[in-house]
């Protein structure tokens, strides 16, 4: 489904149109789905948090701005979030399937592939050649904490490194993100 179409569902969905929120649904709740898998890895939980999300939603969806994110991208904040929430309420985190010396993590191992690339969408895209130009223990910290939801104390544990130099990387990555998405 085309970006512009979620966009007018969703802001269908906020003026309390439940038909155009049944069509979100059944458009963005694979994607949404995957997230909450990937972050919580545990499917009936990850279903329990998609449906916590839809509900934030379909509550919030009047507040929506396509000016200021796509609909994908504003639905994904909120599902993440919602994640991430239960993720410190059942105070687990997610495991790596294995260590990764952050030194030695190669990005391009991360990169995918150009099918996939087709469908994300223009803004993953986007999203995707910023993420390149940023250094390398920028961009890693960044995907460590937004993709795999480690904390910042975490990633300074997992990196041996300073708390502020993990907080700095990331802070300075994000701000170079927000330049080059704009």
């Amino acid at each position: 489904m085309e970006p512009h179409s979620l966009n007018e569902l969703l802001i269908r969905s906020g003026q309390g149109d439940a038909k155009a929120f049944q069509h979100l649904y059944d458009a963005a709740s694979p994607r949404l789905f995957a997230v909450c898998k990937r972050l919580l890895r545990d499917e009936a939980l990850a279903e329990d948090v998609l449906q916590e999300g839809f509900i934030k939603v379909w509550h919030h969806a009047a507040q929506f701005s396509a000016s200021k994110a796509s609909a994908m991208t504003w639905m994904t904040t909120i599902v993440r979030n919602q994640a991430l929430d239960k993720l410190r309420q059942v105070k687990s985190r997610p495991e790596s399937s294995e260590d990764v010396e952050y030194e030695t993590l190669e990005f391009a191992s991360l990169e995918p592939e150009p099918d996939a690339l087709h469908q994300w969408g223009e803004d993953a895209q986007r999203l995707w050649h910023c993420l390149e130009t940023l250094k390398p223990e920028q961009r890693e910290c960044i995907l460590q904490a937004f993709y795999h939801g480690q904390t910042h104390d975490e990633l300074a544990r997992t990196l041996v490194k300073p708390l502020g130099t993990v907080k700095a990387w990331i802070r300075r990555g994000l701000e170079q993100l927000r330049g080059c998405l704009q």
